[in-house]
Parts: C-alpha cells; structure tokens; sequence
C-alpha cells in the first residue's frame, strides 16, 4: 500500500454548526464525483467503522492528524477529528472535509477526515456536531487526548454512542484511565476502555513470559520473589502508566494480593509470602515520552538470597531514533537475559517493530472490544497508583 494522499475540501470557515454541518456534507458529496479524467485509478470508498478524535487544543490536533489518516489506510473508517477550547475568546465552529487515500491493487481506496474546531460557548454543542457526522449502523471508537472527566457532559455524550474508549495515557496519567475504567464499570452499557500504553507493553508481556516457556522455569513463576522496574524520568517521579500496567498484569497473572503496612504497601504471593518491588530511573533521551518503561528485572525461586532464576529486559532508548525529526523507521533493542542457577546464561537482542503511535492505535483497534486482563491489570494498579509508588 502507498503513502497516504489528500484530496482537501474547502477551507475552514466559522459559523453556526448547523450550516457548518450542511456545509460540509455537501463537500463531502463534491470530493466523491467520479474523476474527470478516464485513466485516473477509480475512487473506492470503503467504511468500516467510525473514529472519533478529541483534542483539547487545536495544535495537539493538527500534530495528531497524520495518526488516524495512517490508520485509516489499513482500516477503512470515517476519522472525525474535532479540538474543544471552551475558554477561547472566540465564540465560532470551523471544520473543513478531507478524503485520505491510498493505492491498493491498482484502486485508490479512500476514507474520510472530517476536521473540526469548537470555540468558547459553541464548545457546548460539540458532541451534537460530532454524532451528527457518524455512518450509522457501523461501530464507533473514540480516542481522547488529553485529560478526561467523567461528568464532562461532552465526553458523557460521546461516551453513550461509541462501543470503545481509547486513552493515551502518555497525553493524560494512569490515574485518568483508571478514574475512566472506574467510571465504566459502574454504567449499564458501557463501552469498553482501552489505553495505549497497554499496547505498548504486550511486547514486553510476551518477553517476560519466555522466562518461564520451559516445563523446569515454569514453576518459578509462582516463586517471584523480587521485581526492578526502570522508567525513563526523574528520581522522585511517580509511577508511570507502562510501569502500572506491567505490574498490575504480572500481579493478577499470578494471584497477587496487596496489603498495607504502617502506611506502605507490600505485595503477596498466593502462597502468602512477601514480593519485593523496586522502581528505579533511567536518564530520559530526547524524543522518549516521560515514564517510558525502560527495563525490568525479575528474581524467582525458593531462597531470595540464592535466587534459582535471574531475569533481564532492557531497552536502549532511543536506540532507533535516526534523524533530528525524531523518526523511528527501526525501533529500540531491547536485551533480554535469562540465568539459571548452575546454568548459562541466554542472551539475546531483539529490535521491536516501529516505534510510531499510528501503529499502536491501529494495534488497538484490532485487539478483541473486552479485554479482560487489562481491566484486571487496570483495577490492580488502582492500588499501587494509590499508594503513590515513586521512584527511588
């Protein structure tokens, strides 16, 4: 499949959202004329699904923009991108219609970005707007950016009309995508939470478990007795989202409970005994986001001072950075180790795919719409979360 091409509509204009609706839906049936010219590759519009994207400023969008249109090369979807600035002086609605195309088999297969912006009190009627651009009878995901509020009326209104919520934790916290899954759980109907950042880590999720692949490791897995966890930031720095979420995985895989202590919290194996979590810093390079999750150490076994099995994944960030743009063609090597007590140890390098946010979100919405290990791993981080497990 070839790059992604535009074929732009007319220009943003401010207004009354009704006309702007009507505006844009008449653009919308001029960008699909048949092409004059006869050799032109005939136009295929194909829809699949709704996408909606919500900003909170117009620059996060426009950086954002190139995300959906890549996704929408490989999923067919209409993307509707609108930015939200209830405190901007202005009191106006603009958008404009795109077609995004790419070639496939000698056809151009095209979808379509519908661009939005509300501005001060118009901010209010943007839910309607949006929904008023939905294909009906297709499913609808919205990703949005930023921090997110519950009773936000504009999110309660999209929310009610899509079957999946995706979160970026990296824009917002682990703690904005635990208040949203909380949210969740408690509503009749509602649509199923997803977050990025859970994406990001099922590479290191399949890497930890190689660990124990073999029937001899397998049952070490229960006899965990120590866990590093690295992230790129600052000492001091609270618990990033990958970190979370990679703890609140290993814990629930594995029946682990917490409990308090004189105010500290303490992890506990199904047998009863104690596991020791550290959270650890690595220098953040530049073009890597603040609480990447950059190395995990792991010690199993019957005598923690004599550990039968010592495991290793480190990430050299930024290892696949390649240019001032911060373009990542490859990504990061990571290093995995394993030793056995009395053993050798394995090692192995391993350079994850393209480290790009239109492959995660395309990711995403490919994995199944319930998820049940990552609102396990979600309800379990609640606790570390709570705790405030900083970085030492």
């Amino acid at each position: 499949m070839s790059s992604v091409t535009t074929m732009p509509g007319a220009p943003e204009s401010g207004g009354k959202a009704s006309n702007l609706i009507t505006r844009i839906e008449n653009e919308l049936r001029e960008l699909w004329k048949p092409p004059e010219d006869p050799t032109a590759p005939p136009l295929s519009r194909v829809c699949t699904m709704n996408i909606e994207v919500v900003a909170p400023t117009k620059e996060l969008l426009e950086r954002y923009t190139p995300i959906p249109d890549e996704v929408t090369a490989s999923i067919p979807a209409r993307a509707i991108l609108a930015s939200i600035e209830p405190d901007s002086a202005a009191e106006e609605v603009t958008g404009s219609a795109t077609v995004v195309c790419s070639l496939a088999g000698g056809k151009k297969i095209c979808s379509e970005r519908i661009s939005l912006g509300f501005h001060g009190n118009a901010s209010a009627r943007a839910a309607s707007a949006i929904e008023a651009f939905l294909v009906p009878e297709i499913p609808t995901a919205l990703v949005w950016l930023g921090r997110v509020h519950t009773d936000d009326p504009v999110f309660e209104d999209l929310a009610r009309n899509t079957s999946r919520i995706i979160l970026d934790s990296e824009y917002t916290s682990i703690s904005s995508v635990i208040h949203v899954a909380a949210w969740a759980r408690s509503q009749r109907h509602a649509p199923e939470i997803s977050d990025l950042a859970w994406t990001r880590i099922a590479a290191w999720q399949e890497l930890l478990a190689r660990f124990f692949d073999d029937a001899e490791t397998r049952p070490l897995a229960s006899k965990i007795t120590r866990i590093v966890l690295k992230q790129a930031g600052e000492t001091g720095a609270r618990i990033g989202p990958e970190s979370a979420l990679m703890l609140g995985w290993i814990g629930t895989r594995l029946g682990w409970k917490t409990s308090r202590l004189a105010g500290a919290l303490r992890f506990k194996r199904e047998d009863g005994a104690a596991v020791t979590i550290e959270l650890d810093a690595v220098p953040r390079p530049k073009g890597v986001a603040p609480h990447t999750l950059a190395a995990l150490m792991i010690e199993a076994g019957d005598d923690p001072h004599a550990p039968a099995l010592r495991g290793s994944i480190e990430r050299e960030l930024a290892s696949g950075l390649t240019d001032q743009a911060n373009t990542t063609p490859d990504a990061d090597v990571i290093d995995w180790k394993c030793t056995r007590a009395g053993g050798a140890e394995i090692e192995q390098r391993i350079r994850l795919g393209p480290n790009k946010a239109a492959k995660w979100l395309e990711r995403t919405l490919h994995r199944p719409l319930r998820d049940v290990a990552f609102a396990e791993s979600v309800a379990f981080a609640e606790h570390i979360v709570e705790d405030g497990l900083t970085v030492s």
